[in-house]
């Protein structure tokens, strides 16, 4: 968890200046429910701290694309 706290410690820093952000999973760039962040909790935070700018999720599927949206859901971005 240190990571994380160090993670937010630098996004509360750094966030009136950030104009966007993007994510996916750490290190493989995969959906980002997979990996070292937890994406949850970032945004989360990103909420806590009034963030209103976009989030971009950029990431390469790891098997089918649809499939890999299934994190999405709980944002309400649903597959046509």
């Amino acid at each position: 968890m240190p990571r994380l706290a160090a993670n937010t410690t630098t996004l509360r820093r750094v966030l009136p200046i950030v104009e966007h952000v993007q994510i996916a999973g750490v290190p493989d760039r995969n959906e980002p429910d997979t990996g070292e962040l937890n994406h949850a909790i970032f945004l989360a935070e990103l909420d806590r701290l009034g963030y209103t700018g976009w989030v971009g999720a950029e990431y390469r599927p790891a098997g089918d694309t649809v499939a890999g949206l299934g994190w999405a859901a709980t944002y309400g971005v649903l597959p046509r």
